[in-house]
């Protein structure tokens, strides 16, 4: 009997290790699975996995079990698919994931505050080219530890001036950790001052091909830029 339990313990460890049917593991601790046509993320991957390429698929869609117990996962690719929206939580269980990769999508919109929730260690997220319209202004609120911040090629036209702040003290003051910010090839006509006023270590700062409105609410941004003769602005 003892043998028996043995056995199947051993079973359901190799299964829980396992690789993907759809994928490959080069390595121990990676899953590649990408050009395979994935409607949605296989299941079965494994709890020990740190890096994981599912780019240049057909995603649709994520639900709240999308990538539960995945806590070591590190780096975490779903560029290039069809995905539309983002659950509430989906991340929650990704406490050490540094980078998230959402670039060529079709995401139109981060509507809640929720979102990101459980991304503490998030280093980078790219949210480039995608149809995004609006951002909840809590959204980033969930981020602590971001530093890059890639949302070129979308159709934003507008910030809340909270919008790339991502810690919150009192829900009075409000600080971006944000270092490189890419906001290019938008619809932006004007960028309230909060957004990097907000950002004291921010050092580039993408703006270029955006209908840029030349009046008096962008009138800060030369004195700003001015006072900043060591940050990269284009």
């Amino acid at each position: 009997m003892a043998l028996l339990v043995l056995l199947m313990l051993t079973l359901e460890v190799s299964k829980s290790q396992s690789c993907p049917r759809s994928c490959n593991c080069y390595q121990a601790n990676e899953v590649h699975c990408t050009f395979r046509s994935l409607l949605t993320i296989p299941p079965g991957l494994p709890s020990h996995t740190r890096r994981m390429n599912l780019g240049f698929n057909s995603i649709s869609r994520l639900n709240d079990k999308s990538l539960v117990g995945l806590k070591r996962v590190e780096l975490l690719m779903l560029h290039s698919n069809e995905l539309q929206r983002l659950p509430d939580g989906v991340f929650k269980d990704m406490k050490s994931l540094q980078i998230l990769k959402l670039s060529y999508n079709k995401l139109r919109e981060i509507s809640s505050s929720l979102t990101f929730s459980g991304l503490t260690s998030l280093l980078r997220l790219y949210l480039d080219h995608n149809l995004l319209q609006h951002i909840h202004p809590r959204a980033l609120l969930q981020l602590p530890s971001l530093r890059l911040l890639r949302l070129q090629g979308n159709r934003l036209h507008q910030l809340h001036p909270h919008t790339l702040c991502t810690l919150s003290f009192l829900n009075t003051y409000y600080i971006s950790t944000v270092r490189h910010l890419d906001l290019s090839n938008n619809s932006l006509t004007t960028l309230p001052k909060e957004c990097v006023t907000t950002a004291p270590l921010l050092e580039t700062l993408f703006l270029q091909a955006n209908p840029w409105s030349c009046d008096c609410r962008m009138k800060w941004f030369l004195s700003w830029s001015l006072a900043h003769p060591g940050n990269r602005h284009v």
